[in-house]
């Protein structure tokens, strides 16, 4: 029996210790991605045109600590992507603030899309941004994460 009980505890502390081991080689950093504009136009309820003057911030947490620069076409390429941790197979969260006479407002929205036309990223949300906008001044988009393999961006 006690030689039973030992085997069985040898075998779970083996599994259990290979499946760590396996979960933290395939654990890839998190991105999250910081857009911002002095201001921006909102062309219908449903989309966001914002002018890229300069690169999409990107950085992750602990324990990695890095960040980078993302170009346009690198960063809208997230969602052009077919892989499951595509931007395209999961669109992510987001929140828009902007500041409107004296107050900063904020909007959660869900990107759907992302297209670059050479100077803006054109924003598709699912959220709606209500009535009565159409241009807003000191924009953020802070994007959710990503786990990113390879862009070809430039580090810091």
């Amino acid at each position: 029996m006690r030689l039973l009980m030992r085997l069985s505890l040898l075998i779970s502390f083996t599994l259990f210790a290979c499946s760590h081991e396996k979960e933290a080689n395939n654990n890839e950093p998190e991105w999250l991605f910081v857009h911002t504009a002095d201001s921006a136009q909102v062309l219908n309820k449903t989309t966001v045109l914002m002018p890229l003057s300069r690169d999409i911030f990107a950085f992750t947490d602990r324990p990695y600590r890095k960040h980078l620069y993302l170009n346009g076409e690198q960063f809208v390429s997230l969602w052009s992507e077919d892989s499951s941790n595509s931007f395209k197979a999961d669109p992510p969260n987001a929140v828009l603030t902007w500041v409107d006479k004296e107050e900063v407002k904020e909007l959660e929205v869900v990107i759907t899309d992302a297209n670059f036309d050479g100077n803006s990223v054109i924003y598709s949300i699912y959220d709606s941004l209500g009535p009565n906008l159409d241009s807003i001044e000191y924009v953020s988009l802070f994007i959710d994460y990503q786990t990113i393999a390879k862009t070809g961006a430039r580090s810091l």
